[in-house]
């Protein structure tokens, strides 16, 4: 399991799923109002990939009921860190009383997030204060802006601009209110601050969390991280932002970093150097000196400060948590040989990630010897709203089941009525390990030729079980940037298509799905991630002079991802009336900034309830 980000149902649906968890109340606890206790069952491990919070309305619920887990079986559950556990301890340096009564039109935004997207905290104040106050924001005072320097208002503002989270702190309110009885605008802002100071307080949950967590782990002959051993997006390190993170142990301060040949060694240094910084930050929570400006080192007067930039998209060293290793559409990416055979060296035959989402479940990409399974489903549905109002995941889950020498994959892929997302049966034993068995056909990618150019390449995204009526077959992927397109073919079509360097066919089960590959900080929100929107705004701005005109969206709209995008946002509504509503200054233009605005996701406001549309899952699964 991993990159649960706060979606209590879905942890609900993997234990349900799960061979080896179960919880020890009886009944349904998708509801629950306390956590529930996690049993891992004899002679299982249970590896938890990390973030475990921030999109959703169950986030105290997932750290709970993992904490408790990993105090009960400490040897045998694994609690991972992810970008989104590591960034909660800036709580105790950036959210205090002090640094409220501090900010200024001079107080800095984060240095991690790009200087394009960069929004300091008064600017966002000030734009609070003009809307409530009916001004333009040039005629504010300083005084009208200054009531609006809330701690409430900093934490929305922590989560929306440089923790990629919008919208969570309604979540937290929503399940705040869920969990004692009480209505959501019952719950205070003050009540969620507490929660949110509370759970990094000494004894809380995501200290705890923290505490007991490591960066990387091994078990028998595979390799678990949160996000990649090797990047190809890193801004300040590598060559070229390609880095091997595996093997690189940071300094205390996460400025620099050594190397470290041996792979257990490794593990152990880098958990140790995590512990370290942990003990740092707990020693030492508040800033010895607040930021004065947007650069690594006006940030690092703090306990801990290397772990936390050592989880931000801005890591002066290569790091295993914020990494990604993707081809520049987001297919699958083999390893370089090199590092496949250094894993090798060292026992390692499998590898398995989380952080970047890709698709409806999990991806594998087949090596020589060595197999990487990416788990991360967290975008399975966009738009889906199953759960709650902002789940992209739907109903969508899958277990990654190390069994001896085996791994299998099983599980389903979402449905949700309405949308494009249909549930299907996942089945199957992973290619590879020590034995080379499995399924030699998924993950391999269609050659790229003169015949088949790289935008219309499919890879082998999973097996679907042969169940009543139905034959077993391949559910097929091609991957472009944020859109996937899935279909499913029989095996001997796959050999066929795949073998003879044509064109996929297309058929009745080819579908396009809209997707995110793990938002930027500070560029993500809620529903529709930041890049996404971005780069459909691109496709409806024709002529690239940055605004949209009535006659580029009606051309646009021949586009299927358009009209996918328009109809989540205008349901049931003419091409006239989505202009006009996007037009908010009716200049007859729409501009990038009002397309972002008017295609947020819907997230629930203080006054509204979590839609809890979850029914009962059948786990049982048709072996092979």
């Amino acid at each position: 399991m991993t990159d649960v980000e706060g979606h209590w149902a879905y942890f609900c649906n993997f234990v349900e799923l799960s061979e080896g968890l179960t919880f020890a109340e009886d009944g349904d606890q998708r509801e629950a109002r306390c956590s529930p206790e996690l049993i891992v069952k004899d002679d299982w491990h249970f590896v938890f990939g990390g973030d475990t919070c921030d999109k959703g309305p169950g986030s105290l619920r997932c750290l709970e009921t993992l904490v408790s887990a990993k105090k009960r079986h400490p040897d045998r559950v694994h609690l991972l860190l992810g970008n989104r556990d590591i960034n909660k301890m800036r709580y105790t340096s950036e959210f205090t009383d002090e640094e409220v009564r501090q900010v200024s039109p001079e107080t800095p935004g984060a240095y991690w997030v790009p200087e394009d997207k960069r929004v300091s905290p008064w600017s966002y104040f000030a734009s609070l204060a003009a809307q409530a106050e009916g001004k333009d924001v040039e005629l504010l005072t300083h005084e009208e802006v200054q009531r609006y320097c809330t701690k409430p208002n900093l934490m929305r503002y922590h989560l929306k601009y440089d923790m990629g989270s919008d919208g969570e702190f309604e979540f937290r309110r929503q399940e705040l209110a869920h969990m004692s009885t009480r209505n959501v605008a019952e719950v205070s802002d003050e009540e969620v601050v507490n929660s949110y100071e509370a759970s990094v307080a000494e004894g809380g949950v995501m200290r705890e969390y923290l505490r007991l967590s490591e960066v990387a782990c091994i078990l028998g002959s595979t390799l678990f991280v949160h996000g990649q051993i090797i990047g190809n997006q890193f801004s300040d390190c590598g060559r070229d932002g390609v880095a091997w993170a595996v093997g690189c142990v940071p300094s205390d301060d996460g400025a620099t970093s050594e190397w470290v040949s041996d792979l257990k060694e490794w593990v152990a240094q880098i958990n140790t150097w995590a512990r370290r910084n942990v003990a740092a930050w707990q020693a030492q929570p508040t800033w010895r000196r607040s930021p004065a400006a947007s650069t690594f080192e006006d940030w690092c007067d703090r306990g801990g400060a290397g772990l936390i930039a050592y989880g931000t998209p801005a890591t002066r060293v290569p790091s295993v948590v914020y990494c990604r290793w993707l081809e520049d559409n987001c297919m699958p990416k083999q390893y370089p040989q090199e590092l496949v055979e250094h894993l090798q060296a060292h026992g390692i035959c499998r590898v398995v990630v989380g952080h970047t989402p890709h698709g409806n479940c999990p991806t594998v990409i087949p090596h020589e010897g060595l197999t990487v399974i990416m788990g991360d489903t967290s975008y399975s549905c966009m738009k889906a709203d199953l759960a709650y109002p902002g789940d992209n995941r739907g109903d969508a889950v899958c277990e990654i089941a190390l069994e001896g020498e085996k791994c299998f994959v099983r599980g389903f892929t979402g449905y949700v009525d309405g949308l494009s997302c249909h549930r299907q049966v996942v089945h199957y034993a992973a290619p590879g390990g020590a034995d080379g068995g499995g399924d030699p056909h998924i993950g391999i990618v269609q050659p790229e030729s003169e015949e088949v150019p790289e935008d219309k390449r499919f890879f082998v995204k999973a097996c679907l079980a042969a169940l009543e009526g139905y034959d077993a077959r391949y559910l097929l992927c091609k991957v472009d940037g944020f859109t996937n397109t899935y279909q499913e073919e029989s095996p001997d079509e796959v050999i066929r298509v795949f073998g003879s360097h044509c064109i996929l066919p297309s058929n009745q089960s080819r579908r396009l799905e809209i997707a995110s590959f793990g938002e930027e900080f500070g560029a993500g929100f809620t529903g529709a991630e930041g890049d996404v929107v971005e780069r459909i705004f691109r496709r409806l701005d024709r002529n690239h002079d940055g605004a949209v005109t009535a006659h580029e969206l009606r051309t646009a709209c021949s586009d299927s991802t358009v009209r996918m995008a328009l109809q989540w946002t205008f349901p049931d509504t003419c091409l006239e009336e989505v202009f006009h509503e996007l037009d908010t200054n009716k200049d007859g233009l729409v501009s990038l900034h009002e397309f972002e605005t008017r295609f947020r996701g819907t997230v629930a406001t203080a006054g509204s309830q979590a839609n809890s549309r979850c029914t009962s899952r059948q786990s049982s699964m048709v072996p092979e």
